[in-house]
């Protein structure tokens, strides 16, 4: 039995085996946790885990696959799960408990597994909550695509969907039918033309708040929380939620623990998409507006609710370019960009500080940055100094000798005069 959760790594189920449950969706039922999440293995598409304290879960079972049983519901959905011979792609599964029918709904985003054309949400049905499912299909809701989604049940029984719509610029939010299977009316579609994704949505003393990520992909990007009053209110304007890369996540749910909201992210691995981990940290709100404080570990009490953090020292970062998708690694010789992998320790650099400047180097060689952009043995030369320029949420690297900057255009590293555009980056600290 774990005692604790680590952030941003691979979790393990009771019987040892890796957790496939990434996008994940949250439920309360009959005092268990329920998690719904993707696993693509074969024709397995959901899988469903259920934990008493958030940090042990045993595996349920495989409550959605290609082969599952397929039953049209009253409206014209798309039965199909295979296309041109490949099985498709099922994201960020949320289920709620629709009291008029004794039934879990699941609704779900759909592509067609060959490319992001498909866009649309799909649902699913069961009488228990890890049973197996039998799938309704697949549908555009009110003829918008829909892509990154989460479910919401209100107070009063009324259940929301909220999907990123207009090839993601806007994100919509549909009141659903009484008994969860259609949409009911389309009633906002918040944010336009600001390309919000990952939506998780909670309330708390009678104020509703959104948690979204902007869309960039695999690699991680600014976390924002939004609030209203009803969730077919006015919503507020988008604030910053976590650090520039929200500690290397994208929110996916958010869990109830007593009187405590936990933040639910995945730490997605874009070179090894099972490899991607997964992230629980307490949300304190102040002044209408979500925060989270990177813990290395967590931990959950079931017996009092509460929670404690534990913190594990580090001195490895990541360099990353201005652009996100570029991270800085080294042969020992020159420096050159990769993207972003956590299993690639090519990518961890070290800043050994000298007074008011640094080395900088890389761990995995043991070489040290020089004035020329080149890789040499550790020294404290002018040449072999840099300092560290705060701009913002960004840095510039800056040569103590040649007052030069560190600039990543595109894939080419170099160094360029202090106002070069592409003279900035981010120094990201290994979660």
């Amino acid at each position: 039995m774990v005692t604790s959760i680590r952030n941003g790594m691979p979790m393990l189920d009771t019987d040892g085996k890796p957790m496939h449950a990434h996008g994940a969706g949250i439920m309360e039922d009959n005092g268990y946790y329920y998690m719904f999440g993707e696993v693509r293995d074969g024709d397995k598409r959901v899988a469903c885990y259920r934990s008493k304290d958030l940090m042990n879960w045993e595996f349920r079972n495989v409550v959605l696959r290609i082969t599952s049983e397929k039953k049209p519901h009253y409206m014209r959905t798309d039965l199909d799960l295979v296309y041109h011979g490949k099985g498709v792609n099922i994201e960020r599964p949320k289920v709620l408990y629709c009291e008029k029918t004794k039934q879990y709904v699941m609704w779900m985003h759909y592509e067609n597994g060959v490319d992001y054309n498909a866009a649309r949400c799909a649902i699913a049905t069961c009488d228990t909550v890890d049973g197996d499912y039998v799938y309704r299909g697949s549908f555009n809701p009110v003829g918008n695509d829909a892509r990154d989604c989460t479910l919401y049940k209100d107070k009063d029984g009324t259940a929301y969907f909220f999907a990123s719509g207009r090839d993601n610029a806007d994100m919509m939010v549909y009141r659903l039918s009484d008994d969860y299977m259609s949409v009911d009316e389309q009633v906002k579609a918040l944010w336009a033309g600001q390309y919000r994704e990952a939506p998780a949505v909670f309330e708390k003393n009678g104020k509703y708040y959104m948690l979204s990520s902007m869309c960039t992909g695999w690699n991680p990007n600014q976390g924002g929380s939004a609030s209203s009053f009803g969730i077919e209110d006015r919503w507020s304007s988008i604030s910053n939620f976590g650090d520039s890369v929200t500690f290397n996540s994208q929110p996916t749910a958010v869990v109830k623990f007593g009187e405590h909201y936990i933040y639910v992210a995945d730490r997605w691995d874009p070179v090894d998409y099972n490899n991607s981990g997964y992230i629980f940290l307490p949300i304190t709100i102040e002044d209408g507006a979500c925060h989270i404080e990177w813990a290395d570990e967590i931990s959950f009490d079931v017996k009092t609710k509460t929670y404690s953090v534990f913190s594990i020292e580090s001195e490895d970062y990541r360099i990353m370019a201005n652009e996100f998708t570029a991270y800085l690694s080294s042969d020992g010789a020159d420096v050159f960009t990769r993207p972003l992998s956590y299993k690639d320790e090519s990518l961890i650099w070290n800043f050994w500080e000298k007074g008011n400047c640094y080395n900088i180097v890389h761990k995995a060689t043991g070489k040290g940055l020089a004035s020329d952009g080149t890789m040499r043995d550790i020294s404290d030369k002018r040449s072999m100094l840099w300092t560290i320029e705060k701009c913002e949420d960004r840095v510039r690297i800056v040569n103590v000798e040649s007052g030069k900057v560190f600039a990543v255009r595109g894939r080419r590293v170099m160094l360029a005069s202090p106002d070069d555009k592409f003279g900035y980056c981010r120094i990201v600290r290994k979660y």
